[in-house]
């Protein structure tokens, strides 16, 4: 106690509060923005449902915005394979190496592509695989 009386005591240092996620948490978003003119579609094949989009935008957001479950348990960093779906027809933005090195751990056919990666340049078609 003496000590204390001395030198008073010391405050305990506060912990900061911080985000477990990062603000930069998707891959996809760190891309240099996609050169495309005008509106575009994504066709879920297999939902027999169309949806309205711009250029630009990931699969996977159209996905959501269109109500279709499409899996994304790495919350779209490319590191799970969860949001693979499959580019029928239409044109995508090209592979990066992230998603090339998660796609050979995972690939079934070499049109597929992870959703939360693959931007949409037109219009396009997809099959999304069963979901669990």
């Amino acid at each position: 106690m003496v000590f204390g009386k001395l030198f008073g005591k010391k405050k305990k240092a506060e912990t900061p509060v911080t985000d477990s996620i990062p603000d930069d948490w998707n891959r996809a978003d760190q891309k240099p923005a996609v050169a495309a003119d005008g509106p575009s579609s994504v066709c879920f094949e297999n939902h027999d449902k169309t949806h309205e989009c711009a250029s630009g935008v990931t699969i996977l957001e159209v996905a959501i915005a269109a109500g279709i479950d499409l899996n994304h348990y790495c919350g779209g960093m490319a590191s799970c394979g969860s949001c693979m779906v499959t580019v029928v027809s239409g044109e995508v933005s090209e592979l990066d190496d992230m998603e090339e090195a998660t796609l050979d751990v995972v690939l079934e056919d070499e049109r597929d592509r992870l959703g939360c990666q693959c931007r949409v340049l037109g219009p396009v078609t997809i099959i999304v695989p069963p979901q669990d």
